[in-house]
């Protein structure tokens, strides 16, 4: 009698394990197959899944399940998937955050056991073409001059590639999207305008930490792991001038090995009508001089819009002791509104915020631009928190960018442009002429 308690005990042990242990789970607990895997599938796998820019995939059970206490933390932190911009969901295009609901699932089923669920409950597989174009063949297609051998190393790298294509005349485009050519090196990437004066050497780039900006450059895209171009809207357009290159800078990030990129950039012609040109208001202070240990430094710029605009976009550039970024709008009529809140800035994740419903601004709202930075032991990316950090180049240096992309209300530039060219009431009657035969 006392044999068969302490089996039934053990056996009502053995099942209470059970329950909780992996790829089990309670009774309508949320499965891998059919709860998790759709977010994953939505949200992560852009860069966890093979050949992506994350050190795991998570398209799989299997891939997934060693991982599943990590994935709990950072998603329940909102640290994952990396977005720094505050606001709604819905705010910003191509927001990969997720909501309140999808985060719960997460949690739930890692507490639950992670369970497995039924295969058959799976959702299909995505499929990612790295060398494909997202809205098409661009109508130019850059390349660097030779595949570029990023070496084995522990530290992140830096190389600007100057593309040899000279631009014969103006060109009006609509969009620069980027192709990586490594998407396990190639972190993110950024690319300028080039005046013709810049010293290129024989090689087409120059490795290491620099700012293009500080020799005459002018950045105009930029790319990041899930960011999708930039496609400006109807009449919207931006002018390349004649005489011009583009170059790249490409953030390389650790590798074991050595690795080939050979990263591109795509440019999409304007046609039709252009009536108007981007513009960009730029807040920018070169007076950085944070004292070592600060936590808590920062700086402000202002400017003022000088036309009634249209904001399309933000982007924010900082270094390492960068840990956050203010743009507040200031309107005519003293009313004050946050244009854009990234609360934890992160130099790894360098992202163009664009705006799903673009903000509307009078002529004279004032724009204060506010960098804060962390120069103490508590920033895990400050490299010396006993140094004194003033503007400069290097990544151990420091930035204070911020940029606004708009639109001037009343601007009316009313061009003829085919491929990007500006034509001439003649030159159309002929080109019509030709597409008529």
């Amino acid at each position: 009698m006392k044999k068969t308690i302490v089996l039934t005990a053990l056996g009502c042990l053995l099942a209470a394990v059970w329950a909780v242990a992996p790829g089990a789970g309670a009774l309508g607990a949320e499965t891998f197959s059919k709860d998790i895997a759709p977010i994953f599938r939505a949200r992560c796998e852009e860069c966890h899944r093979a050949g992506g820019v994350a050190p795991m995939a998570l398209s799989t059970y299997e891939q997934s399940r060693p991982w599943a206490r990590s994935i709990r933390e950072k998603v329940a932190s909102r640290e994952m998937p990396p977005f720094h911009a505050a606001g709604p969901l819905g705010r910003y295009r191509n927001d990969p955050r997720l909501t309140d609901a999808e985060i719960a699932a997460i949690v739930k089923w890692v507490d639950a056991g992670a369970p497995k669920g039924n295969a058959k409950d799976m959702p299909p597989p995505r499929s990612f073409d790295d060398r494909a174009w997202a809205k098409g063949e661009p109508d130019l297609v850059l390349k660097v001059k030779q595949p570029y051998t990023v070496r084995a190393s522990e530290r992140d790298q830096y190389s600007f590639f100057v593309f040899d294509y000279v631009f014969p005349e103006d060109v009006w485009i609509r969009s620069v999207d980027t192709r990586p050519g490594n998407l396990k090196v190639v972190h993110h990437a950024n690319t300028h305008v080039v005046p013709p004066g810049f010293k290129v050497p024989e090689e087409g780039f120059i490795a290491g930490d620099f700012d293009p900006g500080a020799r005459g450059t002018v950045m105009m895209a930029g790319w990041a792991p899930g960011v999708e171009a930039v496609f400006l809207p109807e009449a919207v357009g931006v002018r390349i001038p004649k005489g011009v290159r583009l170059g790249i800078q490409v953030h390389y990030a650790p590798t074991d090995t050595d690795a080939i990129d050979e990263t591109r950039v795509g440019l999409y012609f304007a046609d039709g009508t252009i009536r108007k040109n981007l513009r960009v208001l730029f807040g920018d202070r070169r007076d950085v001089e944070i004292p070592p240990g600060d936590p808590n430094y920062s700086l402000t710029a202002k400017k003022t819009f000088d036309a009634d605009a249209i904001i399309h976009f933000y982007h924010v550039h900082m270094h390492l002791r960068g840990k956050s970024y203010v743009m507040k709008l200031t309107y005519p009529d003293g009313r004050e509104e946050i244009g854009i809140d990234v609360p934890r800035y992160d130099f790894n994740w360098q992202r163009t915020y664009v705006l799903t419903s673009p903000l509307r601004v009078p002529k004279g709202t004032q724009v204060d631009f506010t960098g804060t930075y962390d120069n103490s032991a508590k920033n895990r990316f400050n490299p010396d928190p006993a140094a004194a950090v003033r503007w400069g180049e290097k990544t151990t240096d420091e930035m204070m960018q911020g940029r606004i992309f708009y639109e001037a209300v009343g601007e009316d530039l009313n061009l003829r442009v085919k491929k990007g060219r500006v034509v001439t009431a003649a030159d159309s009657a002929i080109s019509e002429e030709r597409d008529e035969r």
